[in-house]
């Protein structure tokens, strides 16, 4: 959260840029901003505390020191630097990636309620519960394949997050072995047909479905 804070700020991701060129102070800092601002002043305490962010969540460290000004005084100056050449940002550790939740009844009663409201008309009770077991069952082999998806996204050195999440879903399937594939694809058709009918049937009757 840190890192998506700090970098939902133009100037930090123009600093976070130049530090990845090379080491740089703030005063210099500054003279960068203003060049990428036409002229704009930028003032030090603004770009200290970008710098000030950027450092707690990670994304730049103190690299240093060097004389301020020509270099006849004493007083030193800090020299920062970017942590990484690449940054990578995702909404969770990618190597545990949470498996999808199985559908128990009280979650099930949750979506139920809100069908309700789409004006689906649902089944009786023993088959919403069976629906629930289709669901898990689909999600159970979905689940199977996830390691091997995590190791083939492993070979990719850079890849956007979301991009990560959708390869992950689909490679988690198309991975399985042939069994488990074609009792993923029946169990799916199976699912979302039921729903279709009971949308399709409940269309209109719930008044508050417009």
């Amino acid at each position: 959260m840190d890192a998506v804070h700090a970098l939902n700020e133009e100037s930090r991701r123009q600093i976070l840029h130049a530090l990845r060129a090379k080491r740089m102070s703030a005063s210099e800092l500054c003279d960068f901003l203003e060049r990428q601002e036409n002229q704009k002043e930028v003032k030090p305490q603004t770009v200290r505390y970008h710098l000030k962010e950027l450092e707690k969540a990670g994304l730049i460290a103190q690299d240093g020191h060097e004389p301020a000004g020509n270099g006849s005084t004493h007083i030193m100056k800090k020299l920062w630097r970017a942590t990484a050449e690449n940054v990578f940002i995702a909404t969770g550790d990618m190597d545990n990636l949470p498996e999808r939740y199985p559908l128990d009844m009280d979650r099930l009663l949750d979506i139920v309620g809100v069908m309700e409201k789409l004006g689906f008309d649902l089944p009786d009770d023993d088959s919403t519960q069976q629906l629930a077991d289709d669901f898990t069952e689909r999600d159970h082999l979905a689940n199977k394949g996830s390691e091997g998806a995590k190791k083939t996204l492993k070979e990719v050195a850079e890849i956007d997050p979301a991009v990560y999440g959708r390869m992950y879903r689909i490679l988690s399937v198309i991975q399985l072995e042939d069994g488990d594939y074609m009792k993923y694809w029946e169990l799916n058709r199976s699912v979302i047909d039921r729903l279709r009918e009971a949308y399709s049937k409940g269309v209109g009757k719930n008044p508050e479905v417009y």
